[in-house]
């Protein structure tokens, strides 16, 4: 994993925060759909927070299989693709700051070409699908929700994650998996009927800090690949999903929000000193 910058406390954050530009609140914020909240009140006292396990990337090998063509016409399991013990995932960096997505690979012209680092200054990272020598299958974050493409190996840097999350909407639970094993599971708030969260399969685009972390985004928020499907603009941004704290932990458990997904600070906490950018989402329910 990229090694980033310790915070202004003087801590070394986990590997969510060493991969995250750290936004101000009013930079950062406004992108996210329904992150705000009712109230003011002092966050709950976080407690101890374990210390990150340092990251490693297992040997690969490739991955056996058929060459059935997917839905898009293009090749799978070809012999070339990469694998990775299960429930592990790559993770691509854009390393040139105009990346390229195709619809297949060898298209002479883009889908789309998206900035890194981004407007909010975070640098791009995609959740990969399926990587091969020169090309990556990559979830990109953009509108519709779970749109892919193609971009070229050469232009990134792979890293990989061990951790899943998994968020049930009918349960509000959120539940964290770490070498394909279930880790804990935590209660969270989510969308009213009205403004619902979304489910899908996401990745976590980037971390962000609020300039109060007693506020209603709590002391981070992360960043979702995913959109709102009924808010398009928040506060002059497009409606981003996101995984944030809270300054109302009674309302956790509960259709609460605009369509983000809320923890307990402390919760929230955990989550940012051990999972890394580009970890998977998946929300059901």
């Amino acid at each position: 994993m990229r090694r980033g910058q310790q915070d202004t406390a003087g801590r070394r954050r986990g590997p969510a925060a060493a991969t995250a530009v750290l936004l101000s609140a009013m930079v950062g914020m406004t992108l996210l759909a329904g992150c705000g909240g009712s109230g003011r009140s002092p966050a709950p006292d976080p407690g101890p927070r374990p210390h990150p396990a340092p990251g490693a990337s297992p040997s690969v090998g490739p991955r056996a299989g058929g060459a059935t063509p997917r839905e898009d016409g293009t090749p799978a399991g070809d012999g070339a693709e990469l694998a990775l013990p299960a429930g592990w995932s790559w993770v691509a960096h854009a390393d040139v700051p105009q990346i390229k997505i195709f619809g297949r690979p060898g298209d002479d012209e883009p889908r789309w070409t998206l900035a890194s680092p981004n407007p909010r200054g975070v640098p791009l990272l995609f959740g990969v699908e399926e990587r091969q020598p020169a090309w990556l299958r990559v979830k990109v974050p953009v509108r519709p929700n779970g749109s892919v493409g193609w971009v070229r190996t050469a232009d990134t840097t792979i890293s990989t994650t061990p951790f899943e999350l998994l968020v049930d909407r009918s349960e509000h639970q959120l539940t964290i998996f770490r070498d394909n094993t279930v880790v804990t599971k935590l209660p969270v708030g989510i969308g009213t009927g009205a403004t619902p969260t979304p489910t899908g399969t996401f990745y976590l685009t980037e971390l962000l800090r609020p300039g109060d972390p007693n506020g209603p985004w709590g002391p981070f928020a992360f960043g979702l690949s995913g959109f709102s499907d009924v808010i398009t603009q928040f506060n002059g941004a497009e409606g981003i999903i996101g995984l944030h704290g809270t300054n109302r932990p009674d309302l956790v458990g509960s259709d609460v929000s605009m369509g983000c997904i809320r923890l307990r600070n402390a919760d929230l906490l955990r989550l940012v000193d051990v999972v890394p950018l580009g970890t998977p989402i998946t929300i059901v329910g």
